[in-house]
């Protein structure tokens, strides 16, 4: 596995500390993978899980970003999707807290905003 210290990737203060209680909160988690996959009327969708050991078979599909104390794992294949993205956390009515992504190179959203297409 390449671990790499790239700034490709931003989060929030606010979006780090959030992420870090829920790294912390998963016994045996050590980080988040983000995957961007085909989905939507739009074409794609960014998806966020709760990585721990077991889950990585080859270590040589992943970068990792080290930002912030966080290791964001990003399969080799997605780099050019994802890099330059910001994490951001919106908190919604009440206690609910929702992960966002800003991409600059999103072209269009899809009528409901949970897809995009993005041109590389």
């Amino acid at each position: 596995m390449k671990k790499i210290n790239k700034k490709g990737i931003f989060i929030t203060e606010n979006a780090q500390k959030y992420l870090n209680k829920l790294i912390k909160k998963k016994n045996n988690s050590i980080g988040i993978e983000i995957k961007i996959k085909k989905s939507g009327c739009a074409g794609w969708k960014y998806h966020l899980y709760l990585i721990k050991k077991e889950d990585i078979k080859d270590k040589d599909q992943f970068y990792i970003y080290h930002i912030k104390d966080i290791n964001i794992y990003v399969i080799k294949k997605n780099i050019k999707l994802i890099d330059g993205t910001e994490i951001d956390l919106l908190k919604n009515d009440g206690i609910n807290f929702s992960i966002i992504f800003k991409n600059k190179k999103i072209d269009t959203f899809c009528g409901c905003g949970e897809s995009f297409h993005i041109t590389i």
